[in-house]
């Protein structure tokens, strides 16, 4: 005898059964939409059952879900997609945000399963020449780099990791322009000499097409190697000096590079464009779903340009900055950051961040959680990259990435637009671009400030002008 198909109350009721632990008001809407034939696929009511099973048994809401209620609800990725799409449609109250890490994992084992390519010969790109093939001599005055050397009346100080890089890397440079003028019969001794600057020159213009600004970058770093390990006479001494001049003379005919970018952007935007953008990301983000690598981007790049612009940073100390370290999150709700700088070692601390700028940071921070949750997110990052929010962070030319793709220009320029707009409205004001930059009183600052006094000058000679105007209208 052939089965009597069941009434639709009673398909919704055997969902209803299936979903205990559900939500009332999810659970059916759920049986509905299968009844109906709406939800399409399988699965949807047992993973529900699953995730809400998991948030009972550990005395969760489903607000606080986190991510091992999540983990817990799936054992596979099609299961996962099945609960993800479900929350999403029929509970939005349940913050996705707790769930990347679940999702990227799946993610990350679908590509490695059906995703990988074959791997290519790697072709390397490295142009300098590594140590372990110098001259024995240039080999012997590397460990000079890491102690204090005194020549005269000049004393070397141990260098910083940045600075130890660039400098091995430009006296490899300089090897590796020796051993392809010996390709081209031009023979070379292992010592410095004025050939030998005279090819490094020629490598660099010609064959690497470098600007003069960059081979006179490479010149003085070789020079600071030759000098701490005496390799230099006086011969090649002048050589390198004199070319090292010399492009140094061609650099400053040259148009201003930086200038020109500024100008550029200046006539398609200003800096309330870069915060405009700022809110208009962090918006965007609250329409795509929680853990998704989308949402995630889109409030990292919101923050990014907030911070870039309400503290002129340099993007590298950003890229670095630390939850409960370098930057806080005081009680009343207001971020403030205080830290050392990378490139000069000082200490920089301007108090609170802009109101606006401390709501994306939350935002950024909790995702699509609830805000009653900030401190104890707060908390739970302690210590975290402020942009991955995970214990490693982006490489330092992270945020110019970013800008770039919305502006077309680098982190460091917003450092000159801000400088620019405070010369421009406060000409007495150096001082604030001073601690706005985070610079010493040494060469950086007084260019700023004689910027600031030509500024302050020219606004004193059109006020004395009006004044003259009045005195002789008829």
């Amino acid at each position: 005898m052939a089965h009597q198909p069941f009434s639709r109350a009673e398909r919704i009721a055997r969902l209803l059964a299936r979903m205990q632990s559900v939500p009332r008001p999810v659970a059916r809407a759920v049986a509905e939409a299968v009844v109906e034939g709406t939800l399409k696929g399988r699965g949807a009511p047992a993973a529900l059952e699953r995730f809400y099973g998991a948030l009972a048994a550990a005395g969760r809401t489903p607000e606080t879900a986190n991510r091992e209620d999540f983990e817990a609800a799936a054992s596979s990725r099609t299961s996962y997609r099945t609960l993800i799409s479900a929350l999403t449609r029929f509970d939005p109250t349940v913050p996705l945000a707790p769930a990347r890490d679940v999702t990227k994992t799946w993610d990350h084992w679908l590509n490695s399963k059906y995703g990988s390519k074959p791997k290519k010969p790697r072709v390397s790109t490295r142009i300098a020449a590594l140590p372990e093939h110098w001259p024995s001599a240039w080999r012997d005055a590397l460990p000079l780099l890491d102690r204090v050397v005194r020549r005269g009346e000049t004393a070397y100080r141990p260098l910083r990791e940045k600075s130890r890089a660039s400098i091995v890397a430009a006296v490899g440079t300089c090897e590796t322009a020796r051993i392809w003028a010996a390709a081209r019969s031009i023979t070379l001794g292992d010592a410095f000499c004025p050939d030998l600057a005279e090819v490094f020159l020629r490598y660099l213009l010609v064959e690497r097409g470098i600007t003069p600004r960059s081979a006179a970058d490479y010149f003085e770093r070789v020079e600071g190697f030759a000098y701490r390990g005496r390799l230099f006479d006086r011969a090649a001494a002048e050589a390198f000096a004199d070319i090292r001049g010399q492009l140094r003379a061609e650099e400053d005919d040259q148009p201003d590079g930086k200038r020109a970018k500024v100008q550029r952007f200046l006539k398609a935007f200003d800096l309330a464009d870069i915060l405009h953008a700022a809110a208009r990301l962090s918006e965007a983000a609250t329409s795509c779903r929680g853990d998704s690598a989308q949402a995630e981007r889109l409030r990292r790049k919101s923050v990014v340009f907030a911070l870039l612009v309400n503290g002129s940073d340099r993007q590298g100390d950003l890229s670095r900055f630390r939850i409960g370290r370098e930057i806080s999150r005081l009680p009343d709700g207001t971020w403030e950051v205080e830290f050392r700088q990378a490139k000069t070692r000082r200490r920089k601390k301007l108090g609170a961040l802009w109101p606006f700028t401390s709501r994306l940071l939350d935002a950024h921070v909790l995702g699509d959680r609830p805000a009653w949750q900030i401190k104890d997110r707060v908390a739970e990052l302690d210590g975290m990259n402020l942009f991955s929010l995970s214990r490693v962070g982006y490489d330092t030319y992270h945020p110019t990435a970013l800008l770039k793709e919305e502006f077309g220009i680098s982190g460091h320029l917003i450092r000159t637009l801000v400088t620019n707009l405070i010369r421009t409205e406060e000409p007495d004001a150096a001082w604030a671009a001073q601690a706005l930059l985070g610079h010493s009183q040494r060469y950086s600052q007084r260019a700023y400030l004689t910027d600031f006094r030509v500024t302050a000058s020219v606004r004193a000679w059109q006020s004395a002008i009006g004044e003259i105007e009045k005195q002789v209208a008829p």
